[in-house]
């Protein structure tokens, strides 16, 4: 193409044509919607066709797939949710558009390199239809069959079942195809394209009406050309495009020291030299910053780290971490809790909606929730926070330098104040001044701690006096 050449795909556009809850799928939920490595598997040709420059994106379905809207603005696509009128797609795409990509929405491994192919030979061609062929041997039991004569023009189009019969027939996929925008629009009325023969019917219609069809022959994996109908085919789907998404951030930097046991949602994002160990598991709105290292055994939802963090064989779920924080192992951090840089969260320890500050230590079997950790505080082995009263959450906060005894229960809601200390197996019900010392069931004030400084001082001015 020189640079006074049009674009060809200014002049192109895409139907992604989300399909709704279907018979072999088994489920109440759309066919669309079913998540692959955490999107919905109809996210996935969207994003390519976007990525191979269609102009404009129509995604064609139902009120129900209309939470396909969560992921794209706007200005990248337009929704509409009479799924079963081609008219009310193409009423979308603007008269200057002369080709149209037809994707099924259940097509998520389709390929730019297949739908450039298409686009690109029905611009060369000026056929009205263009359909994505590949040997019979490999077909998937959603394509259909066609067989063609002697010049190469397509004689018949069969049923996959009979096309498995026919030494002459090549299957094509009933996933993509690409039509002139003109003719779409003159047939608009002849094929319910939302129904799951549609586009199968939508071929079988052109054949009838004399319209020039073209066969592009499929070069790559036939992976790419699942459409998923049942379980089975979205296995299949994950199991590909999660060995896709780890060689992606492999390639991108990031070590895995045993790739086939690491599983990582397409949502997640890492750092530089970020070290993920076996059998870890990275979901949702996940990132992991530079020089981290997770596992092994550890799994991170929706959780976001800094730099220099450690995690070793512990959950995290809905977390904040800071810069050069260890985590684990045996450690659970629960939605909403917040760690500021220089922690340490040790063993079977579990933090539910908590901000610990920095330079804080919570090591050893503890449940702290609803809290505010002060900075530098020492959390001693088997503390727990009583923050439900059977009706409300209450809330705990321990002061800057405190020191929490082993086993201490602190009943919300409740104030530990700075520097103060409890004695181990403690059960606190009022609060704490600071620097004071509790202890006890229930606990009392019994003195003033005695801090290291203080100790120091005491020691220097005994000196001075001898």
């Amino acid at each position: 193409m020189t640079e006074s050449d049009p674009d060809p795909h200014q002049s192109t556009a895409a139907i992604i044509l989300a399909t709704g809850p279907t018979e072999r799928m088994q489920s109440r939920r759309a066919t669309s919607l079913h998540a692959l490595a955490g999107r919905p598997m109809a996210v996935y040709p969207i994003q390519i066709a976007l990525a191979n420059g269609c102009f404009t994106v129509v995604i064609s379905g139902s009120a129900e797939t209309f939470a396909l809207e969560d992921y794209f603005s706007a200005a990248d696509c337009v929704f509409q949710c009479d799924g079963t009128r081609l008219e009310a797609a193409l009423t979308l795409i603007p008269d200057t558009v002369g080709t149209v990509l037809l994707i099924s929405g259940a097509m998520p491994l389709v390929s730019a390199e297949i739908m450039a192919r298409l686009v690109q030979h029905q611009q060369e061609t000026a056929s009205h239809l263009v359909v994505l062929a590949f040997p019979t041997a490999d077909a998937p039991q959603s394509s259909d069959g066609l067989v063609r004569d002697a010049a190469g023009r397509i004689e018949r189009i069969l049923t996959h079942e009979d096309a498995m019969r026919d030494p002459r027939a090549e299957c094509f996929s009933t996933g993509v195809m690409c039509v002139t925008r003109a003719w779409l629009w003159e047939h608009r009325d002849a094929v319910q394209i939302q129904d799951e023969g549609g586009l199968a019917s939508l071929a079988a219609f052109a054949l009838a009406a004399g319209a020039r069809i073209e066969v592009v022959q499929h070069t790559g994996a036939d992976v790419e050309l699942i459409l998923v109908e049942d379980r089975a085919d979205l296995a299949r789907a994950e199991t590909t495009l999660r060995a896709r998404i780890r060689t992606r951030e492999m390639r991108d930097g990031v070590t895995l020291v045993d790739p086939a046991t690491v599983w990582i949602d397409d949502t997640v994002t890492f750092g530089r030299d970020v070290t993920i160990l076996p059998n870890c598991h990275l979901y949702g709105d996940t990132a992991i910053g530079d020089n981290c290292t997770i596992g092994p055994n550890a799994r991170l939802q929706d959780t976001r780290l800094a730099a220099n963090v450690t995690v070793m064989e512990s959950v995290l779920e809905g977390a904040e971490v800071g810069e050069n924080v260890r985590i684990g192992p045996f450690a659970h951090l629960r939605p909403g809790t917040v760690i500021a840089h220089d922690v340490e969260i040790g063993n079977y320890a579990e933090l539910k909606n908590t901000r610990v500050s920095p330079g804080a230590k919570i090591h050893h079997v503890g449940y702290l929730g609803d809290t505010v950790v002060g900075n530098d505080v020492n959390v001693g082995a088997g503390t727990i926070t009583c923050n439900y009263d059977g009706a409300d959450k209450h809330e705990t906060e321990i002061g800057e330098g405190a020191f929490i005894g082993s086993g201490t229960l602190l009943v919300a809601p409740v104030r530990v104040g700075r520097k103060a200390m409890t004695g181990a197996g403690s059960v606190v019900t009022r609060d704490v001044p600071p620097q004071a010392k509790a202890y006890g069931v229930p606990a009392r004030v019994r003195g003033v701690r005695a801090l290291p400084a203080d100790a120091e001082q005491e020691g220097a001015g005994e000196k001075k006096g001898a």
